[in-house]
C-alpha cells in the first residue's frame, strides 16, 4: 500500500495537463489495479483466485495503453496483454489438472509457466521491457514493486507445502530459473540507453534473486539438513521482495520525473540534471546505490543473509546442496559485479557532466509532491536496513541474526566517518589561495562539446563487449560528413535487443502466423469445399470412435 500511495500522489503531477476524459481513464484503471492486486492476495478460493488475477492483468493493460497513439505503446500493450492472457490460460488449466491426483506434476508445470509469465522468469520476461518503458511512471512503479513479485504466490499458496516436498524437482526450477534471470536480467540491463529499460531488466534481476531464496529453502527442507537455514533463506527472499519493491518503486518514480521534465528517457541525450533537480538526482543516486546491493543499504542485508545460506549449503556436505550452493553464491557474485556498473553508469549520464541536449539543459526541479513521494519510499528502504535484520529474525528465531547486525553496523559505521571527512573538509577545514580555473585537455578539437564526455552507452561499452556473444549488440556508426576537428555530426548508436524476443518469441510467433496463412486457403468461400471438409473430419472422428 506504501508504493500505492507513493505512486498516486506522484501521479497528481505526472499527468498533469491531461485531458479530463484522460485522467478519469487512468485514474479508474489505477484504483482497478489496485483492487485486483488485494483481491489476489486475499482470495481463498481458486475461481476468485483465478478472476482477480485476471482483473489484475486487464487493469494494468490499461495503465499500459495509456499513451496509446504512439505505435512503441500499442506494441508494448500487445505483448504485454498476450502474456497476461497466455498466463491466465495457463492457470486454468492448471486448476482443472489439480482435480486430478495423477496429473498433479502437470498442474505444476501449468501454474509455473503461469507465474513465470508474471514474474519474469526469461524467456517469458519479453513484455517487461516492452510495457515499462511505455506506460507511465506511476503505473510502472506499481508494476514492479508490487505485482511482479505476485507470481510467486499462487505456487507458495498452492503447491508449496512443506518446501514443495510433493514435486522433487520443483527447488531446482526456482534455482535454474532464479540464476539465469539474476544474471542474464543485469547483463541486459548493463547496455540499456532508456532508464526505464534499464529498471525493467533490473526487475527480472531482482526477481530472479527472489526465486534463488525460495528455491535453495525449498532444497533445505526437503533434504532435512541445515537446522534452520531454510528459513533463513525464505526470509531473505521476502526481506528482498520488500526492499525491491520500496527501491524499485522510487527508482521508476524518479525515471518518471526525469521525463517529465525533459521529454527523453535516453541516457545519452541527459547529463548535468543534479545540479537542475538537486531532489530527484540524491533521491535516484541514493536509492541506485541500494539496489546495487551495496552496504550498508537494506538490500545488502537480504542479499547478505542469501550468501549465509548459500555458504550453509556449501559447508552442509550434501552434494545436492553443495551444487545449490555453489550456484546460488556465484550468481550473486556475478550479479553483484554487474549491477554497480549499471547503476553508476545511470547516475554518472544522467545527473553528472554537463547536459547533452537543450531539453537536459533547460530543466528544472519537479513539483515538490513528486520528489516527496520518492522520498517517502526511500525513507522506508532506509528504516528496512535494521528492518531487514528484525525481519529475518522474526522469522527465523534469531538465526545468523548476530552476523547480519555486524555487517549492518559496520556498514553504517562507515557511512558515518565518510560523511564525517566530507563535512570536516567542507565546513571546517581552512581553504587556501582559489587556484586559477584551466580549461581541460580538448584531445586536439578546437570546439570541445559536452558530446566528447562519456555517454551511458560509451561508459559500458567494453563490458559489453565482452559479453557481445550473449548481447548481440549491433552497433552503427555515423562517420563525419565535415571537419574532423568539429565532430558535430559523428555518432555512434548501440542496440542491445531482447535475446528471447529476437531469438525465440518472433520467429516462434512468424511460423505460426505462417502456418495459419496457410490454414486461410480452406477459407475460400466455396460451400462444396466447406461441405467436403466437415465430411472428411466426420469419417476420422467415426474410424477413431470405433478404433478406441
Amino acid at each position: 500500500m506504501a508504493v500505492f500511495m507513493a505512486a498516486a500522489v506522484h501521479a497528481t503531477a505526472y499527468i498533469h495537463g491531461e485531458a479530463r476524459r484522460h485522467l478519469l481513464r487512468f485514474w479508474l484503471f489505477f484504483i482497478a489495479t489496485a483492487l485486483s492486486m488485494i483481491a489476489v492476495v486475499y482470495s481463498s478460493g481458486k475461481l476468485s483466485f483465478l478472476l482477480a488475477w485476471e482483473a489484475m492483468g486487464l487493469s494494468s493493460a490499461g495503465l499500459v495503453a495509456f499513451e496509446s497513439k504512439e505505435k512503441s505503446v500499442k506494441k508494448a500493450t500487445w505483448i504485454y496483454l498476450l502474456a497476461c492472457h497466455a498466463g491466465a490460460c495457463a492457470f486454468m488449466l492448471a486448476g482443472v489438472l489439480l482435480s486430478r491426483p495423477e496429473a498433479y506434476f502437470a498442474a505444476f508445470a501449468c501454474a509455473f509457466v503461469a507465474s513465470a509469465l508474471k514474474i519474469g522468469f526469461p524467456p517469458f520476461h519479453s513484455w517487461l521491457p516492452e510495457a515499462h518503458p511505455a506506460s507511465p511512471a506511476p503505473a510502472s512503479a506499481i508494476m514492479s514493486a508490487s505485482m511482479i513479485p505476485l507470481g510467486f504466490l499462487p505456487l507458495i499458496k498452492y503447491f508449496g507445502s512443506c518446501g514443495f516436498s510433493d514435486i522433487p524437482f520443483a527447488p531446482w526450477l526456482f534455482l535454474v530459473f532464479g540464476a539465469v534471470g539474476a544474471v542474464g536480467g543485469i547483463l541486459f540491463a548493463l547496455p540499456q540507453a532508456n532508464i526505464k529499460r534499464l529498471l525493467a531488466f533490473s526487475s527480472v534481476e531482482n526477481m530472479g534473486v527472489v526465486a534463488m531464496g525460495i528455491g535453495l529453502s525449498a532444497l533445505f527442507l526437503n533434504r532435512k539438513v541445515g537446522g534452520e537455514a531454510h528459513l533463513l533463506c525464505f526470509a531473505a527472499a521476502m526481506a528482498h521482495i520488500l526492499n525491491h519493491a520500496f527501491l524499485k518503486g522510487s527508482l521508476f518514480l524518479a525515471a518518471g520525473s526525469v521525463l517529465r521534465q525533459t521529454g527523453t528517457l535516453d541516457q545519452d541525450r541527459l547529463g548535468g540534471l543534479l545540479r537542475r533537480m538537486p531532489f530527484t538526482g540524491s533521491i535516484f543516486a541514493i536509492n541506485a546505490f541500494a539496489l546495487s546491493g551495496l552496504p550498508p543499504f537494506n538490500a545488502f542485508i537480504g542479499e547478505l543473509a542469501l550468501y549465509i545460506g548459500a555458504f550453509l549449503a556449501i559447508k552442509s556436505g550434501d552434494s545436492v546442496l553443495v551444487a545449490a550452493g555453489f550456484l546460488v553464491a556465484l550468481a550473486l557474485s556475478i550479479t553483484g559485479a554487474l549491477a554497480v556498473p549499471s547503476y553508476i553508469k545511470a547516475i554518472g549520464s544522467i545527473f553528472l557532466g554537463e547536459p547533452r541536449s537543450l531539453s537536459a539543459q533547460e530543466a528544472v526541479e519537479t513539483p515538490k509532491r513528486m520528489w516527496l513521494s520518492m522520498l517517502f519510499l526511500t525513507l522506508l528502504s532506509i528504516a528496512m536496513i535494521p528492518g531487514s535484520v528484525i525481519f529475518i529474525h522474526s522469522m527465523t528465531g534469531g538465526f545468523a541474526t548476530q552476523i547480519l547486525m555486524t555487517a549492518a553496523i559496520l556498514g553504517l559505521v562507515f557511512v558515518f566517518i565518510s560523511a564525517s571527512l566530507i563535512f570536516i573538509r567542507r565546513f571546517v577545514c581552512k581553504r587556501g589561495a582559489s587556484k586559477p580555473r584551466m580549461p581541460v585537455w580538448d584531445c586536439g578539437y578546437d570546439a570541445p562539446t559536452p558530446r566528447m564526455a562519456y555517454t551511458a552507452t560509451a561508459f559500458t561499452q567494453p563490458l559489453a563487449d565482452f559479453f557481445i556473444f550473449y548481447l548481440k549488440s549491433r552497433r552503427h556508426v555515423m562517420p563525419f560528413k565535415l571537419s574532423p576537428a568539429s565532430p558535430t555530426d559523428a555518432a555512434i548508436a548501440v542496440e542491445t535487443d531482447d535475446l528471447a524476443l529476437t531469438a525465440l518469441w518472433r520467429p516462434l510467433f512468424t511460423k505460426i502466423a505462417r502456418l495459419c496463412q496457410r490454414a486461410h486457403l480452406l477459407q475460400n468461400g466455396s460451400l462444396h469445399l466447406y461441405i467436403l471438409v466437415g465430411l472428411v473430419a466426420l469419417i476420422l472422428l467415426l474410424i477413431f470412435a470405433l478404433v478406441s
